[in-house]
């Protein structure tokens, strides 16, 4: 169950914020430079995040299904009455909006749309739970007096920066990855066909 909630974790934090600082990044750079070369990396960029949505998905089935199993009786109909009980989509709404996004990217008009690029972004970038505490913590009853520029776990500018680059340059690793294999593989079955 550790390797099914550490997947959808280096999902969730690593792979869909990367492509969100891709696209905004794709988004800016095509303001000033029209290159081939930005548009087909974003295509591929869009092509690998339709493939890791779908993984996404499927693991987070997996996940639920695995973690029925393992619960006792009272834990188990406890999460069942959370997927299926009177706050539902509460429990669905997170893993069908990131697999529903990540299927839109798919058509052609849709990655063309920057307005629905840039909500797309946003939608991955930051959880709807994520959403919901910068939400309730702006509020005025919340005093600025306990708000710390800096946190315990030693995250300062200059390493947030260094940590946004670097989930850029993995994720572009893993697009050129991706394009390798599946051309290796499309190489394959037009060989085999012939």
């Amino acid at each position: 169950m550790e390797r099914i909630i550490f997947t959808l974790e280096l999902i969730q934090i690593d792979l869909f914020t990367a492509f969100g600082l891709v696209t905004i990044l794709y988004i800016f750079l095509s303001l000033f430079f029209k290159k081939p070369f930005l548009k087909y990396v974003d295509e591929e960029s869009n092509r690998f995040i339709s493939f890791i949505g779908i993984l996404y998905f499927i693991t987070w089935i997996i996940g639920t299904i695995v973690e029925l199993n393992i619960l006792n009786e009272e834990d188990k109909s406890l999460l069942v009455n959370r997927m299926f009980g009177k706050y539902w989509f509460g429990f669905w709404i997170q893993p069908l909006l990131w697999f529903l996004i990540t299927q839109l990217l798919r058509f052609k008009s849709i990655r063309k749309n920057i307005l629905l690029r840039l909500i797309f972004t946003v939608l991955l970038l930051f959880s709807i739970e994520k959403m919901v505490l910068f939400y309730t913590s702006i509020q005025r009853d919340y005093l600025p007096s306990s708000w710390i520029m800096y946190n315990d776990l030693g995250i300062y500018p200059s390493n947030l920066i260094l940590e946004l680059l670097m989930k850029i340059t993995v994720f572009l690793l893993f697009v050129g990855t991706f394009f390798l294999i599946t051309k290796k593989i499309n190489n394959y079955k037009i060989a085999k066909i012939k």
